[in-house]
């Protein structure tokens, strides 16, 4: 009995929740013009990959790793 409570629970959630309708983004938005939309886009930085080679230094052993050098940042633009 408990089984088919629980089932008839679930059945019953899924239903509401699919029957729920998604709000209309048309209506609110279409007193804005599409210029007024368009936003702005970032260029992509540049950036060089340098390898360390592995060094000891006094009494620490760094590892060799890969150091990424920005070399220009990424901007706005239109």
């Amino acid at each position: 009995m408990k089984k088919i409570a629980i089932l008839m629970s679930v059945v019953l959630f899924l239903n509401a929740c699919a029957s729920k309708t998604k709000p209309n983004l048309e209506s609110s938005t279409s007193s804005i013009t599409k210029d007024t939309n368009k936003a702005p886009f970032l260029t992509e930085p540049k950036v060089r990959k340098v390898w360390v080679p592995e060094k000891i230094d006094g009494d620490k052993f760094i590892e060799g790793h890969y150091m990424w050098i920005l070399e220009k940042t990424s901007s706005w633009s239109l």
